[in-house]
Parts: structure tokens; C-alpha cells; sequence
């Protein structure tokens, strides 16, 4: 039973791999890192001058608050 369990382990295993193989083959070329850091650095920057949006804040605002002083 165990020489019977390896192999059907690794023909699973060659079924993913054949699997993976085929998507590889399929996927849509990506840009280059030439193209992806500066782009990928003007989204942080325009992310990083933006004003902060705290309309969307989890933190509760301290209003009619009891303890406040």
C-alpha cells in the first residue's frame, strides 16, 4: 500500500505541476520594473500629498464627550 501511495502522490503532484505549467503559459505578459517602480512611486507620492480623509475613520470623534475637559 505505501509504494502504491507514493505514486499516486506524486502523479497528483505531476498533475498540479502540469496544471501550473499551463496557466504560466496563459497569463497576460506584466510590465517591466522600469515601468512598474516609477509608477508605483507616483501613486505613493500623489497618495502622500493628498489631503487625509477622516470622514471614513474607525476612531470615534471626542464630542459631548464625558470626560472631556
Amino acid at each position: 500500500m505505501n509504494a502504491y501511495a507514493i505514486f499516486a502522490v506524486n502523479a497528483h503532484l505531476q498533475d498540479l505541476l502540469d496544471e501550473a505549467a499551463a496557466r504560466r503559459m496563459v497569463s497576460v505578459e506584466k510590465p517591466g520594473l522600469r515601468v512598474r517602480i516609477p509608477s508605483a512611486a507616483s501613486k505613493a507620492r500623489v497618495t502622500i500629498q493628498s489631503p487625509a480623509d477622516y470622514s471614513r475613520s474607525i476612531i470615534p470623534n471626542f464630542q459631548d464627550y464625558p470626560y472631556r475637559s
